[in-house]
């Protein structure tokens, strides 16, 4: 959202210009490109004290009077301390809950850190409380500011035929997708099993899962163990997960209830009018209306998600009209420019 936040504030009241811990990388290259100054290369190792004199040695020359840190530990320590006596005001966004293995999202610099902080921003009102009931935040700091997208950039994508041609999908066939690193937290296991009950009620149906990791060996013998080898493609780590969202007819996300907040991609998927499955976890209530843009189901239950799969499947209809009420959704509550609109009312005390 750095970049999304940078790119979107408005000029005529605001001179947003970013530092970077480490490189700048590809995201810092593009905010660069319109103008925006971009500084890196602050850490030079962890543990380097001089860390925190570059810090503020680039504050003080970028006239920095609001600091907007975006979680990540060394980010939130640092950012903070370097902020006292330059900054007026710092804001934290935290976009996690809880970390897989049960750990909590802030660790104990972070949680000191906050001391120094304005506001905390979360995506959502399950997360806020998490935060306050959890890590222990003073509920008189957070603000929710929900994830937002860029609805324009949905507008010009191939069609589903052409990208499923991509995918060496059959354009008669049904397809279902989901965009995510293959990590645990992510239940890729979950779909997978789902996926073997479904073929056996649908044949013609392609599973296909976007994503990279070092999991994907396991789950490919997964996959096969499961008698589903030639309905699953894995696509490794792409860098258009959006363009491959348009071959589905149906979008799945299958987390366990630890980690997720509010996924960029089921917004993407409901933007390009896709119906959504997804688990009952984090924030996704608030923006899956049960029933009306998709189907929210339990984590861990097959059952649940290979009935709502072959429900979705069967009745192009319900698809349509779900996936018209999703894009709705989405245009409404959660475009950047809301999600902008709201940082810079949060911005002027409004």
């Amino acid at each position: 959202m750095i970049r999304e936040f940078a790119l979107k504030l408005n000029r005529r009241r605001y001179e947003p210009s970013v530092v970077c811990l480490n490189a700048r990388g590809e995201v810092g290259r593009e905010i660069s490109s319109h103008g925006i100054p971009v500084m890196n290369g602050i850490m030079r190792s962890r543990f380097d004290p001089l860390n925190l004199l570059r810090l503020r040695r680039a504050f003080r020359e970028l006239a920095t009077d609001l600091v907007f840190c975006l979680e990540h530990r060394d980010a939130v320590f640092l950012g903070t301390l370097a902020s006292i006596g330059l900054a007026k005001r710092i804001l934290v966004s935290v976009h996690s809950t809880r970390l897989w293995g049960g750990r909590k999202s802030l660790g104990l610099t972070t949680r000191w850190s906050l001391r120094f902080v304005e506001r905390v921003l979360a995506v959502g009102e399950n997360q806020a409380s998490y935060l306050v009931q959890e890590e222990g935040v003073a509920g008189n700091k957070i603000a929710v500011i929900p994830n937002g997208i860029e609805l324009s950039e949905f507008e010009k994508l191939p069609s589903p035929a052409q990208v499923r041609d991509l995918l060496g999908i059959e354009p008669e066939s049904l397809v279902v997708g989901i965009v995510a690193a293959l990590r645990p937290e992510k239940n890729h296991e979950l779909l997978l099993e789902a996926a073997s009950v479904v073929t056996k009620e649908i044949k013609n149906v392609h599973f296909v899962i976007v994503g990279g990791g070092a999991r994907q060996s396991l789950l490919e013998g997964l996959a096969s163990s499961l008698g589903i080898k030639d309905n699953v493609h894995f696509t490794g780590q792409r860098n258009d997960g959006r363009l491959l969202v348009q071959a589905f007819d149906v979008a799945v996300l299958s987390s366990h209830p630890v980690v997720e907040t509010l996924p960029i991609f089921l917004m993407e998927a409901m933007a390009l009018g896709k119906p959504v499955i997804s688990t009952r976890v984090g924030d996704v209530p608030s923006l899956v209306d049960d029933g009306v843009t998709g189907f929210l189901v339990p984590a861990g239950s097959r059952e649940e998600l290979s009935g709502a799969m072959i429900r979705l499947l069967r009745d192009a209809e319900l698809r349509a009209e779900m996936g018209k009420k999703g894009r709705e959704k989405v245009a409404k509550e959660f475009s950047l420019d809301r999600s902008v609109r709201m940082l810079e009312r949060l911005i002027e005390g409004n």
